[in-house]
């Protein structure tokens, strides 16, 4: 079958153009996009946006349905498209693009929904769509508009560039529910077509609950998310309603990237600070489990830009511009009609420098072009109408006006030759991603070199750095930049314009994609050469246990029978777990202990009345067998340094809001769950600095590190003293042992466990199998623990003990 080609627009995203190298810094950009990718067998991408990348009209061959379809280009996030794109041309990579198909387009040219049309002209748009390996998804009106106009343009847009809501309703439950909805669709049609090994790769603010959905249908899969946008400051972010539904879905990823540190840093904060997670080195600790957090700015499609500015109608266009503005020079703008652009503050610093730089006055002319933004805002549009008005009224005349202001798309041939014959491009974003018109800019500028202002809140100001950058609220630090630009000598130029130029021809938007897809392969294959712990075999678990006439089960409490929570004392045991232990308990077969970090009076307020149930308390500091009394462990060693502890824990609760001290016969916990995230994690190194200077080092005492918590204890004493006490001199004496933990505490009894079952296989003593000792950790795969297999959750842990409790031979017994 032959490829359709795509409709020929004069529309600078409607046009397929090559050409083979691009002339750079040092000489060309060569093929190096390939050689990023470093892929030595074939990988399958399917990249998710809210919008496919190509939009439908109908053919004139069909006037009625069904129809048949021409494609072409769809105008927008030209750099996000170009580099998901490239991503075809490596010979081992294959990319296909999952989105929106939005509205088609009439033989009239007149727009209609999606919706309307008919199964059959619908199936014709997926098979037209097909050759160009792209799956649309058809979503009905009220959800599309609710998800997009609604809940990304209303809330999170505004909420992501650091503004607050005006007329708009973050709670509207409307919204809420058509974003979810079309994040769970487009999920849906991403996993039709998933295949084992494929690279998920998830786009911008509008899918951010599609990386947990995606994870949950196949947990197994590589997912990368990308925010184009900024991301705030905790502070900010926190007002957002769903604020843990949508950092939640973020994590569904493997790989988050972002265009800047500070907008990484920016969620690794609202993660530690929302969510109560820990960050790495490498990104956030979620449960376990390592997402991976990376920066990666974006460039633009070099090659596009270069053939397109050589075109011979954008040459034409150019001259007609040097002779409407001879004797001028020009400074461009082009921006959203948006608050966050910076139009205002643009205007009214341009308005500054005709003040204090009266020279140029009647020489310089702004062309500002805007285009409409995410919402209309007229206050907006009337405010920049009146400065327009005051700037040509007072440094104007019949002959000339200082300001040429434009609010329409403006054709991409005379945006162009704009772009090259501009002796100063202004951009003064307040807040922003990355402004890719910069280094459009750039791209144009290879003959006359002229410089580039840009705002310092732009995502673009970290990497180009040849660039004077401005606080586009200090009118007048603008309005002297503005003057040292076009005061500025050739060879200042050149020296800036180098500098930029090298910096955009090599970090372009096929760069960035193959860098990105490259990063979350290494992430993944990082992972796979780790040793995952396997999931637990319910199967094999519940025979082995059947098949055992002797078995000993010990179980941590928090994290392992029930979740960990805010408040320790809402951490109750569920009625479903209460059960299952009282069935295995009421077994003779069956020896089963609670071995945990709780004091003595919480064990036997909530779990002492299950008959046959040994319980042992402060991590081994306490046991109690079954139908007898606690015993002391600990009941002659000195116990003077509590007050030293209890001391400085005092010191550290009176200066850390929202800490306890948790005070126990045989340990002392302070607590910092509940204090401000990163202030906790800072107070607790210098907490455990001081104990490990003032006791640690002159007292037989340990530092034990929990979750959010720091515990001193006797050094003798762990919950591996307790597994070795429960195995007893002849540990062959079990033929089934279960041992499960969430926790650093847990390993000291995962640990003895395979000591002693190491010892067992060197004795050769008979009586025990290796298969019939189940170390359990719970939590992700890829969480670092010594046990054998792990849980994802303390519920998947009580369905375990369910199962067991359930087995024909262990109900035979009852």
């Amino acid at each position: 079958m032959v490829k359709p080609q795509l409709n020929e627009s004069a529309d600078l995203n409607l046009h397929v153009l090559s050409l083979s190298r691009a002339q750079s810094f040092s000489g060309t950009v060569d093929d190096a996009h390939a050689k990023n990718m470093e892929l030595n067998s074939h990988m399958r991408i399917l990249a998710a946006t809210h919008f496919l990348p190509l939009s439908v009209s109908v053919s004139e061959e069909t006037p009625q349905e069904p129809y048949k379809w021409n494609v072409s280009r769809r105008s927008g996030h030209t750099a996000m498209y170009a580099g998901i794109r490239s991503l075809n041309d490596h010979p081992n990579s294959e990319c296909i693009q999952v989105g929106w198909i939005g509205n088609y387009k009439d033989i009239k040219g007149e727009e209609h929904s999606c919706s309307e049309l008919t199964e059959e002209s619908r199936e014709n748009i997926r098979k037209t769509l097909s050759e160009y390996k792209a799956v649309p998804v058809f979503i009905d009106d009220e959800t599309a508009n609710g998800h997009y106009e609604g809940y990304s343009k209303q809330v999170l847009w505004p909420l992501l560039h650091y503004m607050s809501w005006n007329d708009a309703h973050p709670t509207d439950p409307l919204w809420w529910s058509c974003y979810y909805k079309v994040n769970q669709i487009l999920a849906n049609a991403v996993s039709a077509i998933y295949r084992d090994g494929d690279i998920i790769w998830v786009h911008d603010y509008h899918l951010l609950l599609m990386p947990e959905i995606l994870s949950k249908m196949h947990p197994a899969a590589s997912i990368g998310l990308f925010l184009h946008s900024p991301f705030p400051s905790s502070e900010l972010f926190r007002s957002l309603p769903h604020r843990k539904d949508i950092l939640n879905g973020m994590l569904g990823s493997t790989s988050i990237g972002f265009q800047t540190y500070s907008y990484a840093r920016h969620f690794l904060s609202s993660c530690t600070r929302v969510l109560g997670l820990e960050s790495t080195p490498t990104g956030i600790d979620n449960k376990g489990s390592v997402v991976n957090i990376g920066v990666f700015p974006i460039g633009i499609d070099v090659n596009f830009v270069q053939e397109r500015r050589s075109l011979p109608c954008v040459q034409a266009k150019m001259s007609n511009l040097k002779e409407m503005f001879a004797n001028k020079y020009i400074i461009i703008g082009r921006d959203k009609l948006d608050e966050v652009a910076g139009i205002k503050q643009k205007l009214e610093a341009f308005e500054r420098f005709l003040e204090l730089y009266p020279k140029w006055q009647g020489k310089v002319v702004l062309i500002q072009v805007t285009q409409p933004g995410q919402t209309r805002q007229p206050r907006l549009e009337a405010k920049i109408s009146e400065l327009v008005t005051s700037i040509n009224s007072n440094y104007g005349s019949l002959e000339f006006m200082p300001v040429m202001y434009h609010h329409s798309f403006l054709d991409t041939d005379e945006y162009m030759a704009l772009l090259n014959i501009a002796d100063l491009c202004l951009i003064t974003v307040i807040r922003d991603g990355m402004n890719t018109g910069s280094l459009e800019y750039v791209v144009c500028q290879q003959d006359k070199h002229s410089p580039l202002i840009l705002s310092e809140f732009t995502g673009t100001a970290g990497s180009v750095s040849g660039a004077i950058q401005i606080n586009p609220w200090d009118y007048e630090c603008v309005a002297q930049a503005i003057d040292t630009a076009l005061r500025m000598s050739p060879e200042e130029k050149k020296l800036r314009y180098d500098e930029m130029y090298k910096h955009v021809v090599t970090h372009d938007a096929q760069h960035w994609a193959s860098t990105v897809i490259r990063d979350l392969r290494a992430t993944v294959l990082a992972g796979k050469s780790s040793s995952a712990t396997p999931t637990l075999d319910l199967a094999y678990f519940a025979r082995s246990f059947a098949e055992s006439k002797k078995r000993l089960i010990m179980l941590d409490y928090d994290g392992t029978l029930t979740p960990i929570t805010n408040v320790p004392a809402e951490a109750l045991p569920p009625p479903e777990m209460l059960e299952a232990l009282k069935k295995l308990s009421a077994d003779p077969r069956n020896f089963v202990c609670i071995i945990s970090g709780r004091d003595r009076e919480f064990l036997n307020l909530h779990l002492g009345n299950i008959k046959g149930l040994a319980l042992s308390g402060e991590h081994g500091s306490f046991i109690r067998y079954p139908d007898g009394d606690w015993i002391n462990l600990l009941d002659e060693m000195d116990m003077s340094w509590k007050d030293e502890v209890m001391s400085i824990f005092q010191f550290y609760t009176e200066r850390t809001a929202g800490s306890t001290i948790e005070y126990k016969e045989t340990s002392i916990t302070w607590h910092y769950r509940n204090t401000d995230p990163e202030y906790g994690e800072f107070q607790a190194k210098e907490c455990m600095n001081h104990l490990e200077n003032s006791v640690v080092s002159k007292r037989p005492v340990e530092i034990l590190v929990g979750k959010k918590c720091l515990e001193v204890r006797p050094i003798s004493v762990n919950k591996g003293e307790i597994v070795k006490r429960l195995m007893g001199a002849h540990p062959e004496q079990w033929e089934f042992v279960a041992c499960a933990g969430d926790d650093k505490t847990d390993e000291d009894m995962f640990r003895s466990l395979r000591t002693m079952k190491q010892g067992i296989a060197k004795q050769g003593i008979d009586g025990v199998s290796a298969p019939h000792y189940f170390t359990v950790t719970v939590g992700p795969p890829d969480k670092k623990s010594t046990a054998a297999w792990h849980v994802t959750s303390s519920h998947k842990m009580v369905e375990a003990l369910q199962t067991i409790a359930a087995t024909e031979d262990n109900a035979v017994s009852m």
